[in-house]
């Protein structure tokens, strides 16, 4: 069972994206709602929902508090931003505090389902990751060494996925998942077919295409966001990757679809 938390202090826009958004399409089975801080950790502590989807500005605390109040409890909570404000510094401590993605009001359903969908893909995965791992443990050596590798691998996307904005080191990352430099490498390659650095890489592509698509930020701040704070090199790897700069990339996606 998949549960999301919706947090705004707007009931309007509560009862929009109920409505608007195919909750059960997106795979979705539960959802529950909360107008304040207050009421969104009661909820959090009641049901332990899979996703929380928050505002950032709300009366009685921030949606950057409401995270950080959800990754104190260590919970396995995945976190998606909805904001009428685009300004840079909310959304790097969103990224810092793991936000999944930071979509600007007025918010289309359509994105907001696209980015709900890959949520519950993932937390499905790390489901069966962990249910891969019990049996294996009954199946012998064997298979526990396959389970383990799988978490490792698990572990590390998501220790990537939290800390892409900052500069991301192999040898510290080992450390933060208690194995050793050359077992990471190892068997990341061997699972993904890619390094460490090459899937990093890849992540903040993808990341900087999306900010590209769905904000108005100057590209030296979504280098920034990505990770890169020499605007120069971000640009060289932004082309080498996608055969475009960042600038012209925006520019054709507009161009493409309208988004002007």
């Amino acid at each position: 069972m998949i549960k999301v938390l919706l947090v705004d202090d707007e009931e309007w826009v509560l009862e929009a994206l109920e409505k608007n958004i195919r909750w059960k399409e997106c795979g979705v089975d539960y959802l529950f709602k909360a107008w304040t801080m207050d009421d969104a950790l009661q909820y959090f502590s009641a049901y332990v929902p899979d996703i929380v989807v928050t505002d950032i500005e709300m009366p009685d605390g921030s949606g950057l508090e409401l995270m950080e109040r959800i990754k104190e409890k260590q919970a396995d909570t995945a976190c998606l931003c909805l904001t009428c404000h685009p300004e840079f510094d909310y959304m790097r401590k969103a990224m810092q505090l793991g936000s999944i993605d930071y979509l600007l009001k007025p918010v289309e359903y359509e994105e907001v389902e696209r980015v709900l969908k890959k949520l519950v893909g993932q937390v499905k995965a790390r489901r069966a990751a962990r249910a891969g791992g019990t049996e294996t443990e009954e199946g012998g050596r064997e298979g526990a060494a396959i389970g383990e590798e799988e978490r490792l691998l698990h572990s590390a996307k998501e220790y990537i996925r939290m800390h892409l904005i900052e500069n991301i080191n192999v040898q510290d990352m080992a450390g933060s998942l208690h194995c050793s430099a050359s077992h990471l490498m190892h068997s990341f390659k061997k699972s993904t077919g890619k390094t460490v650095i090459e899937y990093v890489t890849a992540q903040r592509m993808e990341k900087a295409k999306q900010l590209l698509r769905d904000s108005a930020l100057q590209v030296n701040m979504v280098a920034e966001l990505v990770g890169y704070e020499d605007y120069s090199y971000f640009s060289r790897v932004f082309k080498k990757e996608t055969g475009e700069t960042p600038r012209e990339y925006r520019l054709r996606y507009r161009t493409e679809y309208g988004k002007e």
